[in-house]
């Protein structure tokens, strides 16, 4: 009951905030306008709904979980990526002064104890990732790192970050899938397998923010999260994969398509000697559209392929997910090789548009 609760008051908190805010974006024109060709959307749309989610997020969470270490210092890493976010939303920021936000969040987040600790061998036991550790000593009392668990604790956290904010490019997309993926990581959480009650919590309070942003920006969209919801939920969903005890084979395979698209994105704008940052329009979900797809369609069929692979990282085990992550990654590929091609056929008129 304490979990429908919870997910209802995120979802009633960032439902009811949405309207003030898209209002309070209007007037002060803080808004997404069509001027880039890359631009899908035909008409001027209100930017910062990434303050309601959070909104919503923090409410539920000031009422329903009790202050920890680790959740302060969630809560005060998602909170300097919004800030982050709606900065750059009214004024525009570098990309290297984003990611260097994104990195000093995660640093605190791995402060307050969120950090990869060990990897779940597939084949049986763990990697135990605390090798080269070493103690500093501090005014405030000593510590200790371990650089490599640290370094991919950060990687992982501003990387999920990034992925989410490249998967919000049609209306409605980022929100749903991170929503989706939120909701199977309380399952897996609230499970006999995992029982962590304090990651299920979490996890379906981010699941309510989400789905209460969702009405508002699904197509046609009123508003737009940006790039403050957009780094938000994919901090947040980060931490929740390593925070007591959650698996990062399942956040990895619930986003697995997003991930495998961040990766193609990075990988072919550095090929062309670009930022990795550099918007553009061949990501998997404009492929979709490029074939005839429209908005509606594209995103409801990548929601259909989060909840798939959400279910099957519930439902199988460590080596199973493997296979799953391998099979998904060649799926993907073999869709990104087949939506290039059809996209040049109906380039070149080889094709119908219809």
């Amino acid at each position: 009951m304490m979990y429908l609760l919870a997910f209802g008051l995120a979802f009633a908190i960032t439902a009811a905030a949405t309207p003030f805010v898209r209002r309070f974006a209007l007037a002060r024109g803080i808004i997404d306008r069509p001027s880039e060709p890359r631009k899908i959307h035909t008409r001027p749309v209100a930017y910062l709904g990434g303050a309601a989610i959070f909104a919503g997020f923090l409410l539920a969470l000031a009422v329903f979980m009790q202050p920890s270490r680790q959740l302060v210092a969630l809560v005060v890493g998602c909170a300097i990526l919004v800030a982050v976010g709606v900065v750059d939303d009214m004024k525009g920021l570098s990309p290297w002064t984003k990611l260097a936000w994104q990195f000093v969040a995660a640093g605190v987040a791995l402060s307050g104890g969120i950090g990869i600790s060990s990897i779940t061998n597939p084949f049986g036991g763990t990697f135990d990732l605390s090798f080269g550790r070493f103690q500093v000593n501090a005014p405030g009392g000593s510590f200790h790192i371990t650089p490599i668990a640290n370094a991919l604790s950060l990687i992982w956290m501003v990387g999920l970050a990034n992925t989410i904010n490249f998967l919000d490019g049609l209306d409605g997309l980022a929100c749903g899938v991170s929503g989706i993926a939120a909701f199977i990581m309380f399952l897996l959480a609230v499970g006999p397998r995992v029982d962590q009650p304090a990651v299920a919590l979490l996890a379906i309070i981010l699941a309510g923010a989400a789905f209460g942003f969702l009405p508002y920006n699904f197509y046609p969209a009123r508003i737009f999260m940006g790039d403050s919801g957009a780094y938000f939920l994919g901090l947040t969903l980060a931490m929740l994969a390593i925070y007591s005890g959650a698996k990062l084979a399942t956040a990895a395979l619930v986003l697995g398509f997003p991930i495998v698209d961040a990766v193609w994105a990075a990988t072919r704008r550095i090929a062309k000697r670009s930022s990795p940052f550099r918007a553009d329009k061949r990501h998997f979900h404009h492929l979709l559209l490029d074939v005839g797809l429209t908005q509606r369609q594209a995103v409801l069929i990548l929601y259909a392929v989060a909840v798939t692979f959400g279910l099957c990282a519930l439902l199988i085990g460590s080596f199973a997910k493997l296979v799953a992550l391998i099979v998904l990654v060649g799926l993907m590929a073999a869709a990104i090789a087949g939506l290039l091609l059809l996209s040049w056929f109906r380039q070149r008129k080889l094709l119908p548009k219809g």
